[in-house]
């Protein structure tokens, strides 16, 4: 007598697969409030300010959960009077060999910059590009229309408008 191996298959298909979509789930991108509007940001503005040699800390999106390639944090943004700010940084901070939820704690601006620090945090590290969209999802193929807005010291020198299906179609400088 042969024996069949679905229910073996069916036991691996309910127990793995929601294991499996817990270890995929990937973190909401960083957000940026501009204009009234809140939008996802592709550019990940604090990596800058570790580049220097300053040590990172190790961020992870919940207690005790890490993922590769997880930048470990969501940081809400703000861009007002042409000069970027971080308003807030979601994610945890576990001590080292921590075992239990109880050796983590929720990370504060604070444990970012190293001194007891106000919010908003002007960005006057950051250099380069911040893309941005309305859309949801970080991860379709192609935006129709995201803007890019490029910053030197943490201050806007220029905007620009991107159809993505074609090139720029607006552009202007900043005061």
């Amino acid at each position: 007598m042969r024996k069949s191996g679905w229910p073996i298959a069916l036991g691996w298909l309910l127990l793995g697969f929601p294991l499996g979509l817990l270890h995929a789930t990937a973190l909401p991108p960083e957000r940026l409030e501009w204009h009234g509007m809140t939008y996802s940001l592709a550019t990940q503005p604090l990596d800058q300010r570790y580049t220097g040699g300053q040590v990172r800390p190790h961020f992870m999106r919940a207690p005790l959960v890490e993922a590769d390639g997880d930048r470990g944090y969501i940081g809400h943004w703000q861009l007002e009077d042409d000069r970027l700010y971080l308003l807030d940084i979601e994610s945890w901070l576990c001590s080292d060999g921590a075992a239990l939820k109880t050796d983590c704690r929720k990370v504060t601006l604070d444990d970012v910059f190293g001194v007891s620090t106000k919010a908003p945090v002007f960005a006057e590290w950051f250099n380069g590009d911040l893309v941005l969209s309305s859309q949801e999802s970080m991860h379709e193929a192609a935006y129709r229309h995201a803007i890019r807005i490029t910053l030197k010291a943490g201050k806007v020198t220029h905007i620009e408008t991107v159809d993505n299906m074609r090139t720029s179609i607006s552009s202007e400088r900043a005061r």
